[in-house]
């Protein structure tokens, strides 16, 4: 969206919504799976792999096959031993202020309407882990757009809920738009911004257009979110074996898995990220102190990516793509430790982030859960 609203766009804004009837429900799997894993070393070595592969790293330059072979070695043999305890431990134990308010207000009238073909798409499903920061990104812009959507919860172990589409992509997210299939974070928060905007003709007329300098700096910041920040932020959220715990307890309570699944992908999930975590991530991207290089990118985020903007957001007076994507990554990790540290250390992210959870508004979600 851009960074001026006028009433022609408020009330084209008003008309950007539609419900969506239609519901997918991942087929959830049964405990054949969790048996064989259990009988075979080898498929415990694979889902070692799986668990590290299945972030959508794209953007990422890539390692050497020395450091992913050692972290799906250490996957491996921290699977054979957790699957064995996931049978014995129950779920328990484990511009300015005006033009943001006019563009608020028009998101909250088009949060209360109904009419169908206000958006160019009859169907939306977000297939993802719910922690993944590059799923969160597209959360976020689907949120910031009111574009109501479907939520599929993705096995970290088996991915059977994407296997559709394995034959192109064995990464989340996966976002498809009345049947098509778009992969990568970017590739799809792109792809659905062109489709609102040319359905919408929302162009300079109502919204003004970006200069050009405005949209490199977008680009340059969304390209070193996917490929510096995330990539610092992860470490972080497995940086004890406590924290990677608690970053796989969403599985216990969200997607259509059965307990021995929720249990399973919940312990080596954890184990494996965390050993991959230390003896990968951190490696490749050298970071050695896993907080400070996090507090350190989160001021620069702060200084040169919303400071130099002359407003309050990246964008300026409004949010830009950037913005979006830099809040959905943050948002991922909410309720972690991580996101602790970070508001403690570096003070003047709050504000910013709690003008951004302002201007995403509500989730959109069909299910109804908060994002």
């Amino acid at each position: 969206m851009s960074a001026r609203c006028t009433k022609r766009g408020e009330s084209l804004l008003r008309r950007m919504i539609q419900t969506t009837t239609a519901k997918t429900t991942a087929p959830a799997s049964n405990a054949r799976y969790f048996r064989s894993a259990l009988s075979n070393n080898d498929i415990a070595f694979t889902n070692g792999r799986r668990v590290y592969s299945s972030f959508d790293w794209s953007s990422s330059s890539s390692s050497s096959s020395s450091s992913k072979s050692s972290g799906a070695a250490f996957a491996g043999a921290a699977a054979t031993a957790t699957m064995m305890m996931a049978y014995f431990l129950p779920s328990s134990s484990w511009s300015s202020s005006s033009s943001l308010a006019r563009c608020e207000e028009a998101k909250k009238e088009a949060k209360m309407s109904s009419s169908k073909g206000g958006m160019p798409f009859e169907s939306v499903t977000l297939y993802q882990y719910d922690v993944c920061p590059f799923c969160n990104k597209v959360k976020a812009f689907l949120d910031y757009h009111n574009i109501p959507y479907d939520v599929v919860e993705v096995n970290p172990l088996t991915k059977t809920e994407i296997k559709q589409f394995e034959h192109e992509w064995k990464k989340v997210p996966v976002l498809v738009v009345d049947g098509k299939a778009t992969y990568n974070s970017r590739d799809i928060i792109n792809e659905v911004d062109e489709r609102v905007r040319k359905h919408s003709g929302l162009t300079k007329r109502w919204f003004g257009e970006k200069s050009k300098k405005e949209k490199e700096k977008e680009e340059e910041w969304c390209k070193w979110v996917d490929d510096r920040f995330v990539h610092v932020l992860t470490p972080n959220i497995y940086k004890t074996f406590r924290e990677a715990m608690e970053s796989f307890d969403y599985i216990t309570e969200r997607g259509n898995f059965g307990f021995f699944e929720r249990q399973s992908a919940r312990i080596t999930g954890a184990v494996s990220m965390y050993g991959i975590s230390k003896m990968v991530l951190k490696k490749r991207h050298g970071i050695e102190d896993e907080r400070a290089s996090l507090f350190e990118e989160t001021r620069k985020w702060m200084s040169e990516g919303v400071g130099q903007s002359g407003g309050k957001f990246c964008g300026g007076d409004a949010p830009n793509i950037a913005d979006i994507s830099m809040f959905g990554v943050f948002r991922a990790v909410k309720t972690f430790q991580t996101f602790e540290d970070v508001c403690k250390e570096v003070p003047e992210m709050v504000p910013w982030y709690e003008r951004m959870q302002k201007a995403v508004g509500e989730s959109s979600r069909s299910d109804g859960l908060s994002n």
